[in-house]
């Protein structure tokens, strides 16, 4: 629901605010983002790890209320700071001091956004489902009136967005905190505070890294190539791109992450492994090609002409989530053999490889270089895994035919970038495109299994025979004379 809110606002954001100042709120959330990791200490992640420790409910109360203390106070001392250093932060950031009003207000929503996301977990640890779908709608709710008041109603662009993101936040936290501290009461445990801390510390190093990968390419756009201007044009894209990891990636990875350790009990685990990781490459190359040979239809559609540049961004960005996807993946040896720190040292290698990508690409190629920097960056974590993954247990994955299902969505969107401009005419062309890219991609040899083909073909044609039988059928009823 928050994703799909997230793209009901998009035609509203490049309606009425400009290229600059999207890329204005992209650059305020990544620092507020980078403020959220660096201060909040991700102790989320250790909630759930000590809730569950013990069965008392006296000390799992104390878990929750300690760290809602914790989480409220450290990001208490973030505003503190953003507040005070707004102005060189946003000189350091976008280059003048302009923004630092707009940062300073904004700042505000780390504590109440903590101390959300602190009574969400708790819901979870409790197993509230209901209550916590019932509380993120109705802050979905809110947050997308809000939205629509001030930026569409009050013309306030991004103060606008601020100013919703801001009162959303506040409405909601008020009710979740009486909600979980009338249970849980008012007390702190030093001693959980330290063992949370201690949990979560490590953690921080790969947040930044991770952070950097997917949000500094927004950084060195706005020094290096075309300002802010470009940068709201590329997130835009990158908003399209992420996308393919929403649809296929984080729905398939719920399931894989623990089906795989079931599998590898298996006699013929490595042929099953192969025939999957086809499967999952065949998704990602047919959603991958959907969203692009589209993409610039609904950007025209949707968006004003500033914003349409962004259409060029997205497959490249979806390339770079293709080669993240196949690391999950291919990382298995790595994880059965515990050799966590070889996963650790391929996401050090992206980051600098990715960050060569910024400096030499950028400048030359924009917000195209962007998308380039980070296809290189997941692409080099990629080779690294699967080369150590391969050592401790080789799966030998069939990259061959994964490579042909690339080569032949490349094929499809290279003849899509050939569609006729007027919009009817080019969504009608794209379609034909990607129905014969669907064809050819479980018809054609050397890419999806052959059993999995032959069961394709196999319930294909009983559809069609199903649907001629219904034609026949209504045909023959449409025949007879009505009494």
């Amino acid at each position: 629901m928050r994703r799909m809110v997230s793209f009901i606002m998009l035609p509203i954001y490049t309606r009425y605010l400009s290229p600059e100042h999207y890329g204005t709120l992209e650059l305020l959330s990544m620092v507020l983002d980078f403020a959220a990791i660096l201060f909040g200490l991700r102790i989320a992640e250790a909630v759930f790890r000590f809730y569950y420790d013990t069965e008392d409910p006296d000390q799992q109360n104390s878990v929750i209320s300690t760290a809602l203390a914790m989480v409220g106070g450290l990001n208490a001392i973030a505003v503190v700071v953003l507040v005070i250093a707004a102005g060189p932060i946003s000189a350091a950031v976008f280059g003048t001091s302009g923004a630092s009003r707009q940062l300073a207000i904004f700042s505000f929503t780390l504590v109440f956004q903590s101390l959300t996301e602190m009574v969400m977990t708790y819901l979870r640890a409790q197993q509230r489902p209901w209550l916590y779908v019932g509380f993120s709608t109705i802050k979905l709710v809110v947050q997308l009136s809000l939205n629509i008041y001030f930026v569409v109603g009050r013309q306030m662009a991004v103060d606008g967005v601020i100013m919703s993101s801001l009162i959303s936040s506040v409405v909601i936290t008020i009710p979740l905190l009486w909600y979980t501290l009338s249970r849980t009461g008012l007390h702190f445990s030093m001693e959980k505070a330290r063992a949370m801390v201690g949990f979560s510390a490590p953690l921080i190093i790969t947040s930044m890294i991770s952070f950097y990968m997917t949000f500094g390419d927004r950084y060195f756009l706005r020094v290096f190539g075309g300002g802010l201007d470009e940068v709201g044009v590329y997130a835009l894209g990158y908003r399209f791109g992420f996308l393919l990891s929403f649809i296929v990636g984080d729905p398939f990875f719920g399931i894989w992450n623990s089906e795989k350790y079931l599998v590898a009990k298996q006699p013929d685990a490595r042929e099953r492994y192969r025939d999957v990781f086809l499967m999952l490459t065949a998704a990602l190359t047919l959603v991958m090609v959907g969203i692009s040979i589209y993409v610039h239809d609904v950007l025209r559609l949707m968006s004003n002409p500033e914003f349409w540049g962004a259409y060029i961004i997205v497959p490249i960005v979806m390339l770079g989530y293709v080669f993240q996807n196949w690391s999950g993946f291919s990382n298995l040896g790595l994880l059965l053999h515990s050799k966590t720190g070889d996963i650790a040292t391929g996401t050090a290698i992206s980051a600098v490889m990715i960050t060569i990508g910024y400096l030499v690409l950028i400048p030359a190629f924009g917000g195209v270089g962007a998308a380039l920097a980070t296809a290189l960056g997941f692409g080099s974590r990629l080779v690294w895994i699967t080369l150590r993954s391969e050592k401790l247990y080789p799966m030998k994955l069939p990259w061959r035919r994964a490579t042909n299902m690339m080569l032949l969505g490349a094929a499809a969107w290279g003849l899509s970038m050939l569609a006729p401009d007027p919009i009817i005419a080019s969504v009608a062309v794209n379609t034909l495109i990607f129905i014969a890219f669907c064809a050819a991609l479980v018809a054609g040899p050397g890419m999806l299994p052959v059993q999995l083909r032959r069961d394709l073909a196999r319930v294909a044609m009983e559809r069609a025979r199903w649907f001629g039988m219904l034609l026949n059928r209504n045909s023959g009823a449409a025949a007879r004379p009505v009494p």
